[in-house]
C-alpha cells in the first residue's frame, strides 16, 4: 500500500479553509458528527481538488450538487469519501459509501481520503490532523459488486466495528490506484475520450 497512496501533510491554512467551509455548510439530517462530519469531508475535498491541480486534471467543482463533488475532464463525475483514523491506512482496511443518500448520489467514481488524527487532541481542536493520505478511487459498479453491505448497528467481527448507519465497505486492495485513476481521467480528456470511457 506504501507505494500506491499519496501522503500530503496538512498545512494550519488548509485546515483553517476547511473549517471555515464546514461552518457554512448545514448539518446534514442523517450525519453522524455534524459539523465535525462537515470538517473531516472538506479537508478531503480540499485536499482532492489540490491533487487534481497537481497533476494536471482539469476538474469542475460542482460541490453545490448534492450528488457529486467534481466534475472532472469534463465527463466524470467524482465524489470524495474521507474517513479520519488514528493511524495511517493500511491495505486491509476498508473504504465506506453510506447507504442513507445512495440512490440519490450515483456519481462515477468514488475516491477515497484518509486522515491521520492525533487522538490525544481533543475534538475541538482543529490541528489535530497532521496528514491526509489520498488511497484510490473506484467506480460505482464496481464498488456495488465487490463491496459487502452493512447495517446499522451491525458489528464487523474482523475488526469491531459497529456501524451507526448503514453503508457499503470496499477493501482498501479493491481500489484503482491513483496512477491507474489518474490515467482514466487523462484518457478521458483527450479527443473522443468522452464518448470511448467505460465504467464497469
Amino acid at each position: 500500500m506504501a507505494e500506491t497512496y499519496a501522503s500530503y501533510p496538512l498545512t494550519k491554512e488548509m485546515l483553517r479553509a476547511a473549517y471555515e467551509r464546514a461552518n457554512a455548510l448545514p448539518e446534514y439530517e442523517y450525519s453522524h458528527r455534524k459539523l465535525q462530519a462537515n470538517f473531516v469531508g472538506c479537508i478531503g475535498e480540499l485536499v482532492m481538488g489540490d491533487f487534481l491541480r497537481r497533476n494536471g486534471i482539469q476538474f469542475t467543482d460542482d460541490r453545490h450538487h448534492t450528488t457529486h463533488d467534481f466534475l472532472v475532464s469534463n465527463c466524470i463525475t467524482l465524489d470524495v469519501k474521507t474517513k479520519d483514523r488514528t493511524v495511517r491506512p493500511r491495505r486491509n482496511y476498508d473504504n465506506s459509501v453510506p447507504l442513507y443518500n445512495h440512490e440519490h448520489q450515483r456519481p462515477d467514481y468514488y475516491y477515497f481520503v484518509s486522515l491521520l488524527r492525533d487522538r490525544k487532541r481533543p475534538a475541538s481542536d482543529i490541528f489535530r490532523f497532521s496528514h491526509a493520505f489520498i488511497v484510490g478511487g473506484i467506480d460505482i459498479a464496481t464498488l456495488e459488486a465487490k463491496g459487502r453491505v452493512w447495517e446499522a448497528n451491525e458489528t464487523d467481527p474482523d475488526n469491531g466495528t459497529t456501524f451507526w448507519t448503514s453503508c457499503i465497505n470496499v477493501s482498501m486492495a479493491d481500489l484503482l490506484s491513483n496512477k491507474e485513476m489518474l490515467s482514466i481521467f487523462r484518457a478521458a480528456a483527450k479527443p473522443g475520450g468522452a464518448a470511448n470511457r467505460t465504467v464497469s
